[in-house]
Formats: C-alpha cells, sequence, structure tokens
C-alpha cells in the first residue's frame, strides 16, 4: 500500500498529509525539549502528541513504520516509575519546586 493509495482512502492529498506529518513532528520536538521542566501537563500533552503522531505513522504506510515503533518504545518510557515521578505523577511526587 502506498501514500497515494491510502490519501485517497482518507480523502487527503499527500502535500496534506506531509504538513500534518511536519506539524505532529514539531509537536514532539516541543514536547520534548519542555520535559526538563518536568511539569505534569508536559507528560500528558506528550502522551496525546504521542498517540496523534501513531495515528499518523499509520497513515504513512510503510514509511511511518520505524516512526511507529520509536513512538512505542517513548510510550513505553513515559510510563515507566522513574519518568512518572520526574513528572510529579504518583505516591512520592517530585521534590523539585518547579515540577508542579
Amino acid at each position: 500500500m502506498t501514500i497515494e493509495n491510502e490519501t485517497t482512502l482518507l480523502g487527503m492529498d499527500p502535500f496534506s498529509l506531509g504538513v500534518f506529518s511536519l506539524l505532529v513532528g514539531l509537536a514532539l520536538m516541543i514536547c520534548g525539549l519542555a520535559a526538563f521542566y518536568g511539569n505534569i501537563l508536559f507528560w500528558y500533552l506528550t502522551l496525546a502528541v504521542c498517540f496523534v503522531a501513531l495515528i499518523n505513522s499509520v497513515l504513512m504506510v510503510p514509511e511511518g513504520l520505524v516512526r511507529f515503533v520509536l513512538i512505542l518504545i517513548v510510550l513505553s518510557y513515559l510510563t515507566r516509575p522513574q519518568v512518572k515521578e520526574h513528572y510529579g505523577i504518583g505516591d512520592k511526587g517530585s521534590t523539585k519546586p518547579y515540577s508542579r
């Protein structure tokens, strides 16, 4: 299945799908940079953007297969207890004053 076949089924042309992929990529970069602050809002925002990126990678079959696997790795990393503690999610919370 090529991008052209998939986009005609969804009613999107390849240019629109490319622009959407670019916007999702920029949102993922912003979420990655914001992760240094450890704010709980950024954790939820990153989860939401990752789910949108998963949908986008499914639309970009077969080119999106590598991106799909990488996003699954990021999602599994975000659900680890150490990462949740950094964001202030869970029982202990974070000791950093700027994390909430």
